[in-house]
């Protein structure tokens, strides 16, 4: 019977005449007693043979392994996000639960084993029951039939879909999340920067301010001058120190109509208060024999060789017979090969306007060439050296312009430092010859200066400090006969004395009427 049973079970039982045909009393027969039922509570004892739940997932089709991974994304959600090819085992296989490998989410496998024949009944009766637990925190569900992609639960989170990647041009740019700023550092910055441009307007108007205040002493010559012995010179832009304002008129009359009254005199004068930058230019920038006033020049030229290193104040230098010249001063009565200090050499040059201890210094610094570069650059304009001294015809020249020019850019420091500066004062004011500017000072007064003389030339350049505290530069330099070289010493002195009277006073005499007379 069981059989039977298990062999139709699929298919309808056969129908009997009298099971099949009602009574004609049309009661229901009863069955036989003959026959035990079994009743439906207790299952029945099968044959082990294939059921009909066997047929139908024999029948069925193999789930797949997408089935699977549905069922560990119930149990775990977060296996889809790092799936894993899950382990198949074949239905009908026992096989015992693989222990859970750490930190991988995955899900094991159900195991479907042979199901008894006790079980069928209850299985067909009631569909809803499952013969797998259920996953913890999801539905029961069949493993009868495999479970669809599109089942999740309820409260499971969807994975997130990875979003496309922007292109180059499309992503949007970062914006840095704004950062507050501490109150010091913010006043740090801000104090920087007002230094900064408090620094970049001070050189500005530094600058602004020496170009306003630079100018010439007097109106430009012309580029090029014409010497004596017809060969042209080129001059060069010239570095004026001189800061003048105006000229003082009143001064320049009196002076120039002395100076007019004898004609066989021909006169350069140039004066400049350094205070308040008022001048005086009488033919000052003329070309004219120098004399030894060539001398104040080279001696600039000596200290500031020693200022960059090239000549040290002790260094010996021997005396030669070609340096040996007639003249003033008293070297040229020593023998060839005495030694001398430099700075000896260089104070014998001024003191006493010795034309040998010149010569000395004119080749310790290069030769006649070199220092006419020098000269060029410092902006003299008339002022070349052409011959050693004595130079009797009067081929080196300067002016009574460049001669205050010198002076000033020493005063300034322009040319030497302070120390090369003072030194080269002292040396001036140790100058012998006073008989043409200091005669015209007052008491009181101190003068740095230079004279020069030859047969036809006089002149005298210096910087006067008066008694008041007032301090100015005056040149004068007479061209004159030979047999007039009184006339020129009596014209140097008077303009000395005037001069002096109006910048120490603030007034020039009405009754100073000074007759130069041959």
């Amino acid at each position: 019977m069981s059989s039977i049973a298990s062999a139709n079970s699929g298919q309808k039982p056969p129908q009997s005449g009298k099971a099949s045909q009602p009574s004609k009393s049309g009661r229901r027969p009863q069955r036989q007693p003959s026959k035990p039922e079994i009743p439906a509570s207790e299952p029945a004892t099968f044959s082990p043979q294939p059921s009909r739940v066997t047929q139908i997932r024999a029948n069925s089709p193999a789930p797949s392994p997408e089935d699977f991974n549905s069922q560990d994304f119930l149990s775990d959600p977060r296996s889809a996000i790092n799936p894993r090819k899950p382990k198949t085992t074949k239905i009908g296989q026992s096989k015992s639960r693989q222990p859970r490998q750490k930190n991988l989410a995955a899900v094991d496998l159900f195991d479907f084993p042979q199901p008894n024949r006790e079980k069928v009944r209850a299985i067909t009766s009631n569909p809803q029951m499952t013969t797998a637990p259920a996953a913890r925190g999801s539905r029961p569900i069949s493993p009868l039939a495999p479970i669809p992609d599109a089942e999740r639960l309820p409260n499971a989170k969807k994975a997130p879909l990875p979003k496309p990647r922007p292109q180059g041009s499309q992503r949007p740019g970062k914006r840095p999340a704004p950062q507050s700023v501490p109150p010091l550092v913010y006043a740090t910055r801000l104090l920087i920067l007002g230094v900064g441009i408090a620094v970049i307007c001070g050189t500005l108007l530094s600058v602004a301010n020496a170009v306003n205040r630079s100018a010439v002493a007097t109106p430009e010559t012309p580029a090029e001058q014409n010497n004596q012995d017809g060969s042209a010179v080129a001059a060069p832009a010239a570095w004026e120190a001189l800061q003048l304002n105006q000229e003082l008129g009143a001064l320049k009359t009196r002076l120039q109509v002395m100076a007019t009254e004898n004609p066989t005199l021909t006169a350069g004068i140039f004066l400049v208060d350094l205070d308040t930058g008022s001048y005086l230019n009488f033919n000052g920038d003329a070309p004219l024999a120098s004399a030894s006033t060539i001398k104040l020049p080279i001696l600039a030229a000596f200290f500031q060789a020693v200022d960059e290193g090239k000549v040290r104040l002790d260094q010996v230098l021997t005396l030669k017979q070609e340096h040996i010249a007639g003249g003033s001063g008293e070297m040229q009565d020593d023998s060839p090969g005495k030694k001398y200090s430099a700075l000896e050499v260089a104070r014998k040059m001024i003191v006493i306007s010795d034309n040998t201890a010149t010569n000395m210094m004119i080749e310790l610094l290069g030769g006649a060439e070199i220092l006419n570069q020098h000269f060029a650059a410092w902006g003299l304009r008339a002022t070349v050296l052409r011959n050693n001294l004595p130079d009797l015809e009067g081929t080196n020249t300067t002016s009574p312009k460049d001669l205050i020019n010198i002076i000033a850019q020493v005063d300034r420091g322009n040319l030497v430092s302070v120390k090369s500066r003072d030194r080269m004062f002292q040396i001036l004011r140790q100058t012998q010859n006073d008989s043409l500017l200091p005669r015209g000072l007052g008491e009181g007064s101190v003068i740095a200066h230079k004279t020069g003389n030859i047969n036809t030339m006089l002149a005298d350049a210096g910087m006067v400090d008066l008694p008041n505290g007032k301090r100015y530069l005056v040149a004068v330099m007479v061209k004159h006969p030979p047999e007039t070289e009184k006339s020129a010493q009596t014209l140097i002195r008077e303009i000395s004395r005037m001069s002096y009277r109006y910048l120490n006073g603030g007034e020039t005499p009405a009754d100073s009427q000074v007759k130069i007379r041959n």
